[in-house]
């Protein structure tokens, strides 16, 4: 039986080593800043609330970053879901722990393959984009919402590992196969930069920020700069969102009723009995106050680098950023007021 293993045991790596545990697979969840995760689950175990808030506990196989040597053999399937920031460091300690034809998955934000082959080399690298996630509300108890993964070779090609992977991670929440995993990575990136981000600013979390029609505009400036340069990279995104560029677009311009109907639509209320993340609150927002460091930089940063290689403004993607990291020094407060401001200060990008 493959030997799997999780690095990063927050909300999606509780989520995904619970789930593959629960499947009856060998599976190592390892800790990484939260060393009272480890020891409680080594005693007691892992919870995890589904979205219809089903709880189910199993015994899992629990260890520090520090303990590796107590990994019981080479790791076949090392999934990593640290924050961004953490990654190289992380995988260079993991790297001998890697069974010859290993396979390393990032389920987190951002594009970090850029930050993984280095390290492990390209044939080893499959592609995930994460659309699920959840809440790890105390030690050993995680609540998850429903989504999907979407896995896929860098090379698009639909090799039997990538449909062995799928199949795996099937077990965790509905798993598809691309033959364009980067572009997805780039739409689920351009999500992530304007909902979590303006979120985080204006003191709403997902889905609500969607739902507020007048943040609208602001999600658009983001969402035009990040198609302009996924365009400009060879990954055009055909619509995010149930827009499409031009809709976006006109969007940034101003109110326009009728789109955002669309974009505050897809997401209906929780069913009875559900029990998802917290809507109220973004969770850049919750890392702030919880003294984490933003991941920032492998987000919205990853978009203004990839715009400055290509000669694409990002007015837009740098105010966000500026603001968040002055939230994090307590220099500015969250609040819809600040809707407004970012108005003001971005231009839209043609």
């Amino acid at each position: 039986m493959k030997k799997i293993a999780v690095v990063g045991i927050g909300a999606i790596g509780s989520i995904v080593g619970g789930r593959l545990t629960m499947g009856g697979y060998d599976v190592s969840l390892i800790c990484t800043s939260w060393r009272e995760n480890a020891e409680y689950m080594k005693k007691h175990g892992l919870t995890v609330v589904g979205a219809e808030g089903v709880e189910k506990t199993t015994k899992v196989k629990s260890l520090f970053i520090d303990e590796l040597a107590l990994l019981p053999g080479k790791i076949d399937l090392l999934l990593i879901a640290t924050k961004s920031n953490d990654t190289a460091d992380c995988l260079t300690k993991l790297q001998p722990y890697l069974a010859e034809d290993g396979v390393v998955i990032s389920v987190q934000n951002g594009i970090n393959e850029d930050v993984i082959i280095p390290i492990v080399g390209k044939e080893r690298v499959i592609a995930c984009v994460s659309y699920t996630g959840g809440m790890l509300l105390r030690p050993g108890y995680v609540r998850g919402h429903g989504g999907k993964f979407v896995v896929g070779e860098l090379d698009g090609h639909i090799t039997p590992r990538v449909k062995e992977i799928a199949a795996i991670l099937s077990l965790v929440t509905t798993t598809e196969i691309s033959n364009n995993v980067i572009k997805q990575r780039w739409d689920k990136l351009s999500q992530v930069t304007m909902t979590v981000t303006v979120g985080a600013i204006a003191g709403v979390g997902f889905p609500a920020i969607l739902q507020l029609e007048k943040a609208h505009p602001m999600l658009a400036r983001i969402m035009c700069e990040t198609l302009a340069i996924a365009r400009a990279a060879g990954y055009p995104l055909d619509e995010v969102i149930g827009l499409k560029e031009a809709d976006w677009q006109r969007l940034a311009k101003g109110p326009a009723p009728d789109l955002s109907k669309i974009i505050s639509g897809p997401f209906p209320p929780p069913s009875a009995g559900a029990k998802g993340p917290n809507p109220d609150e973004s969770p850049l927002l919750k890392d702030i106050k919880a003294g984490l460091p933003l991941e920032i930089e492998y987000t919205n940063g990853y978009v203004i680098k990839k715009g400055k290689e290509l000669g694409i403004l990002t007015p837009a993607h740098e105010l966000v950023v500026k603001m968040l990291l002055a939230m994090e020094r307590g220099e500015i407060k969250p609040g819809l007021d600040k809707l407004d401001e970012m108005l003001k200060r971005t231009v839209i990008n043609r």
